[in-house]
């Protein structure tokens, strides 16, 4: 790379600013000015990072003409800010999730379209060594035919983490609970490894919170290869491990954080069901050792990336199309929960908007 590329941060004063200081050191990257609402917090952290600070975005853009704009405010703000930062001939990387609903993700994807500008999103978990590994496994079918995926997510969260951000947990602060604000990660891991359902049926619940929004989710999905999956993510349970299981007629496979365990059949159940004398009879299964690539899924990677794909025409790992894709697997759950019904994909954005607009008001309770 010639020079470096001139960055912005908007939403300097997030918490998770702390996992993108490592990125800022890159020799690819030179922050010019950061933002916030806060202004004193803003001041702190530009003074912090060694640049300026502007009160105002659009002053920002226009004084600094940033290659990158980073936006890590809370996200119902990512559709409008990611917009202005296009328009005005950023790049921009945006914070999970990349909007509330699908259909704000769509005019952001058709705002950098129009621009001639890439939008990333920060799914930094699709560059963790394991996830790649098995990514790679199953597009070499390796798995055989796939036929069932079972993700069981616990984050525990207290009283005290929702009192200390009135926005969270709520509808006009989030819009949603635990699919918007916990679970973004692992649905995006889910179908990155095997592309977006079909189908959808999901209840969602508020067991245990004092919040306006689910702290719970249960879903059932079919996708249109005729694989099925359960998902179970909750704030309001804890002791359980994080678990991922991929089970397909060549063996099961299972990442977790900094490992990857790949059962392998013998003979693939398809062939031994019909060749087998034994009519309750079983394949034997071995352990297969697969080899993990170096690196890690930080935000660094994720920069990486995206300073390959602006000065190279690399490939983005993840775009404003593939973020897109959990997101709207996020609103299906919230949307078959309330209407008790099954949700095909693509999700209907009007019925859906209408339905967030409803618990946002108040007209709509949680479902407990």
């Amino acid at each position: 790379m010639a020079k470096p590329l001139k960055h912005v941060i908007i939403g300097v004063g997030a918490g998770v600013l702390g996992m993108h200081r490592p990125a800022l050191e890159l020799a690819s990257v030179h922050l010019v000015g950061v933002s916030d609402l806060s202004a004193d917090v803003g001041r702190e952290r530009a003074a912090a990072l060694g640049c300026p600070f502007f009160p105002d975005v659009a002053t920002m853009l226009r004084e600094t003409a940033p290659d990158v704009a980073v936006i890590l405010t809370p996200h119902p703000f990512h559709a409008a800010l990611a917009t202005a930062c296009l328009e005005a001939g950023a790049h921009v990387l945006v914070e999970k999730p990349m909007a509330v609903h699908a259909g704000e993700a769509d005019a952001m994807i058709g705002a950098a379209a129009r621009a001639g500008r890439l939008l990333a999103v920060s799914f930094q978990h699709r560059f963790r060594p394991e996830v790649r590994a098995a990514r790679r496994l199953i597009g070499a079918g390796r798995l055989g035919k796939l036929q069932h995926v079972d993700l069981t997510v616990a984050w525990p969260r207290t009283a005290r983490y929702f009192r200390a951000a009135t926005w969270r947990g709520t509808w006009a602060g989030e819009g949603g609970g635990v699919l918007m604000n916990q679970a973004p990660h692992n649905l995006d891991l889910l179908c990155y490894l095997l592309g977006a359902p079909a189908r959808v049926v999901a209840w969602t619940r508020t067991t245990l919170h004092a919040i306006e929004t689910e702290d719970t989710v249960q879903a059932m999905l079919e996708w249109p290869e005729g694989l099925l999956g359960s998902v179970h993510i909750s704030t309001a349970e804890a002791g359980r491990p994080e678990r991922l299981e991929l089970v397909g007629t060549g063996g099961t496979l299972s990442p977790s954080p900094g490992a990857l365990t790949f059962s392998r059949c013998e003979t693939d159940f398809r062939t031994f069901v019909q060749e087998s004398d034994d009519p309750f009879g079983a394949p034997t299964f071995g352990l297969e050792r697969v080899a993990l690539e170096a690196g890690a899924g930080d935000h660094a990677a994720v920069y990486r990336n995206l300073h390959a794909a602006i000065v190279q025409g690399a490939p983005l790992v993840c775009d404003g199309a593939e973020g897109r894709t959990s997101l709207e697997l996020a609103n299906a759950m919230t949307y078959s929960s309330y209407t008790r019904r099954e949700v095909t994909l693509p999700l209907d954005r009007s019925a859906y908007a209408a339905l967030l607009q409803d618990l946002t008001s108040g007209a709509v309770g949680a479902l407990r």
